[in-house]
């Protein structure tokens, strides 16, 4: 398998164009979500530079695992970061994904957050 997966690796990254077009994706993606959610009194967001947002829940009657479960039941993943250091039970992060998906995971938010 590794033979494989080094083969992929160099394959994968002479393609210049895909990898041209990915980082075009994230990064608007990246910008787009991050202002939808930083215009909401319920979350504070973390500016980010990597292709996850890391967000504190302020709303008192949700947590990083009310978010999860809920989150989970509609088929999306979240990442509940209560156990990363120096962090609790209201911060949790996610990927950036397709901007459909990135909808859907901001439109589940809202059910709870908003």
């Amino acid at each position: 398998i590794n033979s494989l997966a080094e083969i992929a690796g160099q394959i994968m990254f002479q393609d210049q164009d895909y990898i041209r077009a990915t980082k075009e994706l994230i990064s608007g993606e990246r910008s787009r979500i991050y202002q939808e959610l930083s215009s909401w009194d319920s979350v504070q967001v973390y500016e980010p530079s990597a292709n996850f947002i890391l967000m504190k829940i302020l709303k008192e009657d949700v947590d990083a695992e009310l978010l999860f479960e809920h989150c989970i039941r509609k088929g999306l993943m979240i990442r509940n970061c209560s156990t990363f250091p120096f962090l609790d039970e209201t911060y949790f992060r996610f990927c950036l994904m397709l901007p459909g998906q990135n909808d859907h995971l901001t439109e589940a938010f809202l059910q709870l957050l908003k």
